[in-house]
């Protein structure tokens, strides 16, 4: 019985290392340099590099480390500018190879966007074909963005993708960062950037300066490419009031003020108009007995004295009456309006513009002449 068991264990055994020592050999992969157009140059050079660069990652691979391109190649072997199955054919047999990458990269019809269309050759199997849209400024191999290109292209057409394609277009902004599940992931330049997302729905959103989006959900299939586009706008940021005072008792203040100096131009007027009367007054009663309060009411006085008729004086002092009390209230009033309104401009606390202004002053100045009297009001700021 442990013999037939020994015998069962040898021969699983001797099944086993070969496949083992099978699985753990490297296969030799070449990729061949990609064509180009005058106008992507750079970009197939670049990406060229990163595929081999993947290559070399690949635990289950060997990169024949070989400068051959496809722009050689095709014409050497004799092959159309596109190469058909038998052209691809003449190239495995040229390399020694059974299977080797080969594509070109052209430019998109997008502004700033190159296309990448890269197939792996297989000896006796189908041709696997995958395309890819990216950048133009991506010219460098180490750029973090070509590399994910290159991975995602190296992963679909060997079978072991397991992320998606999302290719996000920008309406309105050029620069800025893309965000995946409300994470920073990668900027984007030109208005474009591709990304290479695990399956499943995500959130993108766009972030730019003095732009605002809507984030949109995408549900990103393996080995699919999907695009979707960000309309972006200019933010426009909250009404923002003022903190601090109004300048409400400053602008009473001001009005009073000016009030104030019409009243005491007022005043002045009337406290004119009162001496000169009272000085025609002053002018008969000094000819008369002035303590005589029948000269006017009765007729009591002299025609004339000091050169005024007994009318005239007579008128003059009756003007005179009428008017002190006007220009008394006048005069008050100013005083009042100006003092008001100075409080209020000077305690109006309101943050202005500009350097401070002095505070306001208001002066009564009281005039005397020959002939009579007044009051001026001046207001300096």
């Amino acid at each position: 019985m442990l013999t037939k068991a020994w015998a069962v264990f040898v021969a699983v055994v001797a099944l086993l290392v070969p496949t083992l020592a099978f699985a753990q050999k490297p296969v030799t992969v070449h990729v061949i340099a990609l064509d180009s157009d005058d106008a992507s140059e750079d970009q197939a050079d670049a990406l060229t590099a990163a595929m081999r660069q993947r290559v070399r990652s690949a635990p289950s691979l060997t990169l024949a480390e070989s400068n051959q391109s496809l722009a050689t190649l095709l014409p050497a072997l004799k092959c159309p500018t596109r190469p058909d199955s038998a052209c691809l054919q003449r190239i495995g047999d040229q390399l020694k190879t059974d299977r080797f990458f080969w594509g070109n990269v052209v430019k998109g019809t997008i502004a700033h966007q190159v296309v990448a269309e890269v197939h792996l050759w297989t000896r006796g199997k189908p041709e696997q074909v995958a395309k890819e849209s990216f950048s133009d400024n991506l010219k460098d191999q180490n750029d973090d963005a070509l590399k994910r290109i290159a991975t995602q292209l190296f992963d679909r057409l060997t079978g072991q993708a397991t992320q998606g394609t999302i290719i996000v277009h920008t309406v309105g902004a050029q620069t800025g960062t893309v965000l995946v599940d409300g994470k920073a992931s990668q900027p984007f330049d030109h208005g474009q950037t591709t990304l290479l997302l695990t399956s499943g729905p995500h959130s993108i959103d766009i972030q730019a300066e003095g732009m605002t989006t809507t984030a949109q959900t995408v549900n990103v299939v393996v080995n699919a490419t999907n695009e979707i586009t960000f309309e972006l706008k200019a933010t426009t940021g909250p009404v923002v009031t003022p903190a601090g005072p109004s300048h409400t008792k400053r602008t009473v203040g001001f009005i009073m003020l000016g009030v104030a100096g019409a009243a005491a131009i007022g005043a002045g007027i009337t406290t004119g108009l009162y001496f000169a009367n009272a000085g025609t007054w002053n002018s008969y009663a000094n000819g008369v007995d002035a303590s005589n309060t029948q000269i006017c009411t009765a007729n009591q006085g002299p025609p004339s004295a000091g050169g005024v008729t007994h009318a005239d004086a007579c008128n003059a002092r009756s003007t005179a009456n009428g008017i002190w009390p006007v220009a008394w209230g006048l005069t008050g009033g100013a005083v009042v309006l100006a003092a008001v309104g100075v409080i209020l401009v000077v305690t109006d606390k309101g943050k202005e513009e500009g350097p401070p202004s002095p505070a306001a002053r208001l002066q009564i100045l009281p005039t005397f002449g020959p002939t009579g009297g007044g009051v001026s009001a001046l207001l300096t700021f």
